[in-house]
């Protein structure tokens, strides 16, 4: 069956339709990973996205359904150059995974001109139906706020964390749940005053799909939790944290997605490559009025990638651990753990006073 993608900009591309679902809309993005493709999928961040995979062989790849970053495949459709006959194991796992959830693919697409389109144009909504008649209007931007009901894990950690969701990943839950902390899973929205409630030692922003301008209305919740307990953020966190304290986010022409983004630490020099999925970036123009200074930049085009702030115990990253960076990982979580400590004795010498 035949299919048609209309961008925003209103270039049409056809290729071949896979799925028992015949309409979707959503933000075209690439990707740019030559692996990780079922991580990307799952991957909240990636919720609402028509994905173009750069690389050809992606159905030729494993399935693995333990690599899931969700229970869910989170992006709306996917575009790809290769064709797809169903003839090997490979390709009738993927195709039967994607139908299963109701995820259209497009196959036999000419994906260099769209992505060179993405590239003139930057990432764009479009809309993609097998009935060309069907075609209507472009995507409206979507708000994505977690309603996720409380959870607590391994509630007898002596450290109280609370982890503020946003949408957050398998890979760093799991990455949390190594810290051997009582974890509290809150949704995105819950007040200052909730968290006050739980006495917790330090707050986690997670990272998350969509605009950090949606969450416009918690900014004063944000930062009133920022200058009262440690905090580490990271992705839409990070961005979110940013907004709150003043700076300046802007839409990217196209995002960072891909594994192997390389990023430099400013204070060391050292370039750590990271796991990134993401179309906003922190700007720098303003930074400086924030009290936030940057930690880790971009050397691919010289984006914040980190921040820290100068007075308060906050640390903020644009990427994701996933579990498979120990050095990184390691100096992430020993700059947290130190803020902890540092709190926890400023604290005890208030109460003792």
């Amino acid at each position: 069956m035949k299919g048609v993608i209309q961008l925003e900009n209103h270039k049409q591309y056809t290729g071949q339709w896979h799925g028992d679902v015949s309409h979707c809309k959503g933000e075209v993005i690439f990707y740019t990973g030559m692996g990780n493709f079922l991580e990307f999928m799952t991957d909240p961040e990636t919720k609402g996205k028509i994905v173009v995979a750069t690389y050809p062989g992606v159905l030729h790849s494993h399935f693995d359904p333990a690599k899931c970053e969700s229970d869910d495949l989170q992006l709306s459709a996917l575009i790809i150059q290769q064709e797809i006959f169903g003839l090997s194991e490979a390709e009738n796992n993927w195709l039967a995974f994607f139908n299963e959830k109701g995820i259209p693919i497009m196959s036999g697409m000419d994906t260099r001109t769209i992505i060179k389109q993405l590239l003139k144009d930057g990432e764009m909504a479009a809309e993609m139906t097998a009935d060309h008649h069907h075609l209507a209007s472009a995507l409206d931007d979507q708000k994505s706020i977690s309603h996720e009901k409380t959870k607590v894990l391994n509630p007898t950690g002596k450290t109280n964390l609370v982890v503020l969701n946003f949408g957050i990943k398998k890979s760093l839950l799991n990455w949390l749940k190594g810290f051997h902390c009582k974890l509290t899973i809150l949704s995105a929205e819950t007040s200052a005053s909730t968290i006050a409630e739980l006495k917790p030692d330090g707050v986690i922003l997670s990272g998350g799909c969509g605009d950090p301008a949606d969450y416009q209305a918690y900014f004063e919740d944000y930062a009133k939790i920022a200058e009262s307990y440690p905090i580490l953020a990271f992705g839409l966190g990070h961005q979110i944290l940013a907004l709150a304290f003043g700076a300046s986010v802007e839409k990217m022409k196209w995002g960072h997605r891909g594994f192997k983004q390389a990023i430099l630490h400013t204070s060391s020099q050292q370039v750590y490559l990271t796991n990134q999925n993401h179309g906003h970036h922190i700007s720098l123009q303003n930074i400086e009025k924030t009290g936030l200074t940057p930690s880790f930049l971009s050397v691919q085009d010289g984006d914040i990638e980190g921040l820290i702030h100068k007075d308060l115990p906050i640390t903020t990253y644009q990427f994701h651990p996933d579990g498979t960076n120990f050095k990184l990982e390691s100096l992430i979580k020993n700059a947290y753990f130190q803020q902890l400590e540092q709190s926890k004795g400023e604290k005890l010498y208030a109460e003792a006073k």
